[in-house]
């Protein structure tokens, strides 16, 4: 069952205070009303207002992960050859990657939601506008909050190497963790963990109890309530078609977005070329806190740093196995 204890604050591994309410999926109207966060001003400074006129929820169906680091972590993941736990629970960390197409989709689903009877001609006439209101973190490639590099895998690739290293070959298991608040974010987590650790995660419901996130074998479906940092722009309603216009003063708001926790046990590893393929390099956000920002390093650093990771590593370790096995032939 889910905790019945509420939001409790807790300073967490990047050493930034948080809200944390175990085994639940909180909508953002809910969590206005909570007794539990009324006394936080911090939260309330953003939740409390009341922003009208932009598209929610509006349902993304994302099919690939990323995983940040930074320069000192990075080196630990070559040389380990994949991702581990590095906190105290064995989670490794990761976050939806949203591409242009999964926008536009995103924005055709919601379109069909509130328009019932939409023509050929609408259709046409209808010109994108989400794109204009994907402005929060959640949907920024080109910087990031935690490090310099980012390694982005297809979700279905993620699960099968999982499946296969940490689950013995059965399906990995999807929980609601928990949620999470700052001062302007809201994080949903989800759990993914082997069968072998049912009982040790058993008091966090299955993924399917969340209203929020859910999950069909081969992407993520996340409703999205607040997909603005900043709203400089709002959603007026001509007809059977939806346009933009801007607003006379700009509101800043919470925005929401997801998280996956990975339960690993060892290493989940990868071969090293398929690393380096996966791996680019990003700038950091501004307002970075203390611990990430010691990491930071220049773009051109990181991408030197990418190159200098040696691309016939893969093949060096297959010919280094094949040396120790013939030393243990001739042995």
């Amino acid at each position: 069952m889910a905790n019945a204890t509420g939001f409790r604050g807790r300073w967490n591994e990047r050493n930034v205070y948080e809200l944390f309410l175990e085994g639940q999926h909180v909508n953002i109207q809910d969590l206005k009303t909570r007794d539990d966060i009324k006394e936080e001003q911090q939260v309330q400074r953003y939740l409390s207002k009341d922003i009208k006129d932009y598209p929610t929820p509006v349902e993304f169906h994302i099919t690939q992960l990323t995983h940040i680091t930074n320069k000192t972590r990075l080196p630990e993941i070559w040389r380990s050859g994949g991702f581990k736990g590095l906190d105290t629970k064995s989670f490794s960390w990761w976050s939806l990657k949203i591409n242009e197409a999964e926008i536009r989709a995103a924005e055709e689903r919601y379109l069909e939601s509130i328009f019932q009877h939409r023509t050929r001609e609408d259709r046409a006439a209808q010109q994108p506008f989400l794109s204009h209101f994907t402005t929060s973190p959640a949907f920024i490639n080109k910087t990031s909050r935690y490090g310099n590099f980012r390694f982005t895998f297809p979700l279905t690739e993620l699960m099968e190497a999982y499946k296969k290293q940490m689950c013995e070959g059965e399906e990995p298991v999807l929980r609601v963790y928990g949620t999470k608040l700052f001062k302007q974010e809201i994080e949903y987590v989800v759990l993914v963990h082997s069968p072998q650790f049912d009982e040790k995660f058993s008091k966090n419901p299955p993924l399917t109890s969340s209203p929020l996130v859910s999950y069909d074998g081969s992407q993520i479906i996340w409703r999205a309530q607040a997909i603005c940092e900043t709203h400089n722009l709002q959603l007026a309603i001509h007809g059977n078609t939806a346009i933009t216009q801007h607003m006379y003063t700009h509101q800043f708001y919470v925005w929401d977005h997801v998280s996956l926790v990975f339960h690993v046990s060892g290493v989940l590893t990868f071969p090293k070329g398929k690393l380096k393929a996966n791996l680019s390099c990003c700038e950091m956000a501004e307002r970075v806190p203390l611990s990430n920002g010691e990491n930071c390093i220049f773009l051109n650093e990181a991408e030197k740093l990418i190159e200098s990771l040696p691309d016939d590593e893969t093949k060096k370790d297959e010919k280094d196995d094949k040396t120790e096995e013939i030393k243990m032939e001739v042995e």
